[in-house]
């Protein structure tokens, strides 16, 4: 995949299930603001969030906060 010709990475993050649109729909935005974070999809039905991203080193983790932040848990399946 690429971004204005750089190669992005898909980051996966195993959550617990947010049923709150509002919820997702923040998980989702705050999460594209995060630096070298292209998108971000919430799929409550898989339990994950799919990130693709630069490959920045913490941007994984500072999506992860901000579910935590909303009273979730997530961790990072794959970088």
């Amino acid at each position: 995949m690429e971004n204005e010709g750089h190669l992005l990475r898909c980051g996966i993050l195993d959550v617990e299930v947010a049923s709150c649109p509002s919820c997702v729909f923040t998980i989702e935005k705050l999460g594209r603001k995060v630096p070298g974070v292209s998108d971000v999809r919430f799929d409550s039905g898989r339990r994950e969030i799919k990130v693709d991203y630069d490959g920045s080193s913490g941007a994984l983790e500072k999506i992860a906060g901000i579910v935590e932040r909303l009273g979730y848990s997530a961790r990072v399946r794959q970088r």
